[in-house]
């Protein structure tokens, strides 16, 4: 019994002097910001490697990737332009500076999955309208929750200029909106609309979707 009692205490005194608190070793975790599951080609992300509970201690870096490009021996990461490159999982661990024994065990990975830039879909409620009605547009990206803000755009003829049209934002939409549709009221002529999708800061653009018309019936036009 005292020899068992020892031997606890022993690895208990261990622990403590090896990881500097009795509850356990510290534990590494690579966050990712902004916290997408999915980041696409040109966009600006931060890998980060952090030590819970790893209090004022001052602390080395290493990190593991299945991606091409291997990153420095800082806890952050900071990639400006993401390519396919940088797609796989990326772990890390902790050293603490002073000591040659005291690490963490390599971090659970995260894994980085880079698409190409987004196209948006853009639907509308109806193709057909009687003049004077409301068509409700739609802008659909693969992710709808990952923090995008919908921008919207109606042709409109030019009076000058080497173009016939050019595109306008539609009220209320110059800095983005949070919902992905947008309503549009009294309708009296037909119309051809375009959105996009940007998110991030600074802002990361999708491209514009393929423009769609919404039709003004002959037979219910206003004179």
């Amino acid at each position: 019994m005292g020899h068992a009692l020892l031997g606890v205490l022993g690895l208990f005194w261990l622990n403590t002097l090896l990881y500097g608190h009795a509850e356990g070793p510290n534990k590494a975790v690579v966050t990712l910001q902004p916290n997408w599951t999915e980041v696409y080609r040109g966009e600006r992300i931060t890998l980060r490697c952090e030590i819970k509970d790893g209090g004022d201690t001052e602390w080395e870096y290493e990190w593991r990737t299945t991606s091409s490009e291997k990153p420095s021996d800082q806890n952050e990461h900071n990639i400006t332009s993401v390519t396919g490159s940088h797609s796989g999982d990326y772990r890390c661990k902790g050293r603490k500076t002073h000591t040659q024994h005291s690490s963490t065990d390599w971090s659970d990975p995260i894994k980085l999955t880079v698409s190409d830039r987004p196209q948006p879909v853009l639907t509308v409620s109806s193709s057909w309208l009687s003049a004077g009605a409301s068509v409700t547009l739609n802008c659909r990206v693969k992710d709808p929750s990952a923090g995008w803000r919908f921008y919207w755009y109606k042709r409109v003829p030019r009076l000058s200029g080497n173009f016939y049209y050019s595109y306008e934002q539609l009220p209320g939409s110059s800095s983005g909106t949070e919902q992905d549709s947008y309503i549009v009221h009294g309708q009296t002529h037909t119309a051809e609309y375009q959105c996009r999708a940007g998110r991030g800061d600074p802002e990361y653009q999708s491209y514009t979707s393929y423009s769609i018309y919404s039709l003004i019936s002959i037979s219910h036009r206003k004179s």
